[in-house]
């Protein structure tokens, strides 16, 4: 039986058995078992309305990239023909003309910003958030690119305007080119050679080579990018976090006894300074709380200002809530859930206070919320009507993790 194919599906939570457009009619479950991490994928046509120019809306276009380019909370470079790099932000007149060959310009976390980059985002909900990075744009001129180079990141390398050749290959000399700030091989053979045209995707699991150079000017091509989180740096964080904790209580040994063999350990010494010594040290629990905390950081250019002067009164929030708003995650917020944890912008929620069956009841709001990016009247109404839930994401709305 053939399964139907469709783009983005309605409902988050139930299509990793859908056969997906995007994914060249894969459903999400065979991509992530013989692709991810694995071998890399070809889709043409993936979004088949951004092959007529005039159809299909991209989320982000020309005028958009240069936009964004100038948006100091974004993270921006430009990179000339001879892979001089510069980093932004950048007003137009600092760019050159696209009849100017050779140059591109690259945003990254577009999505923390730009409400279109987050929606797009959700063709790619089949891969858990926690690893989802950002929405990158980069805009070139006629043979702009950024040069050979491998990432350590799964990618969905997605053509939005013009043209961009790709050669890929898998294996390849590690090498890098002296004197640049990019780290770009000093040769690459290819093993696949694709010109990419609007609609068209190319999934890159980590440690591919790769070199993207546009062809002709208008080039425009969406990075969607999957990190993993630093483990040295979740690491420090547990440590510090729980070290913070402890009191530096003074080494106490009453009962040290006299040694005529001064250079020896006593046994009893080594065993309590040990034990003293792992109690600094986190259990699991508090290491995976920080792994949560960790994944649910929201990214660099996300800035919190609370309180906001024009923020409502309790009271207000819940009449709003009564008479049918909305609540919407703010732009760049990140909620996760692993088991019975939540954690929110880099915050574990606390909901242990609240009886077993509203904790039961906060959760799932808050999964739907995470999983939809917005809480439509009717969870609004039951949120106003007990003081409890109430209070927690009117907590969230001062915090400015929430919008209504």
């Amino acid at each position: 039986m053939i399964k139907k194919k469709t783009t983005v599906p309605r409902s988050l939570a139930s299509f990793s058995k859908t056969a997906l457009q995007c994914l060249g009619g894969l459903t999400p479950e065979r991509f992530m078992h013989e692709h991810w991490q694995k071998r890399p994928l070809v889709v043409r046509g993936a979004f088949p309305s951004w092959q007529m120019p005039a159809k299909g809306s991209r989320p982000i276009n020309k005028g958009d990239v240069f936009a964004l380019s100038a948006d100091e909370r974004l993270p921006s470079r430009f990179v000339n023909a001879s892979y001089e790099l510069r980093h932004g932000p950048f007003r137009r007149r600092q760019l050159p003309s696209l009849k100017s060959p050779g140059w591109t310009v690259l945003v990254q976390q577009t999505n923390a910003v730009w409400p279109a980059s987050e929606a797009f985002l959700d063709t790619f909900r089949f891969v858990p958030s926690c690893r989802l990075d950002d929405l990158m744009v980069s805009l070139a001129s006629d043979q702009g690119g950024i040069g050979a180079h491998v990432d350590s990141y799964d990618v969905f390398l997605i053509q939005a305007y013009g043209c961009r050749r790709w050669e890929v290959a898998e294996t390849f000399q590690p090498d890098i080119q002296d004197g640049l700030d990019l780290k770009i091989l000093k040769r690459l053979k290819p093993e696949a050679i694709y010109d990419m045209h609007p609609g068209d995707l190319l999934y890159l699991p980590p440690g591919v080579a790769h070199r993207g150079t546009a062809q002709g000017t208008n080039c425009i091509t969406y990075s969607v990018g999957f990190r993993a989180a630093n483990r040295l740096e979740i690491a420090d964080q547990s440590f510090m976090a729980h070290l913070g904790g402890l009191s530096d209580s003074p080494w106490k040994d009453p009962w040290l006894k006299a040694t005529d063999r001064p250079s020896r350990i006593p046994a009893r010494l080594l065993k309590t300074m040990t034990d003293q010594v792992m109690a600094c040290l986190p259990t699991r629990q508090q290491v995976e709380n920080q792994v949560v905390a960790s994944l649910s950081e929201p990214a660099s250019s996300v800035y919190f200002n609370p309180p906001h002067s024009n923020a409502k009164t309790l009271a207000r929030f819940r009449a709003d809530l009564q008479k049918g708003c909305e609540i919407q995650l703010r732009l760049g917020s990140r909620i996760l859930i692993a088991g019975r944890r939540i954690a929110m912008n880099g915050e574990i929620m606390s909901l242990s206070t609240l009886p077993k069956a509203l904790e039961s009841k906060t959760a799932e709001y808050l999964e739907v919320l995470a999983e939809q990016r917005r809480l439509d009247s009717k969870y609004c109404n039951a949120i106003a009507l007990n003081p409890l839930i109430l209070e927690i994401f009117y907590k969230m709305y001062l915090a400015e993790f929430i919008v209504i």
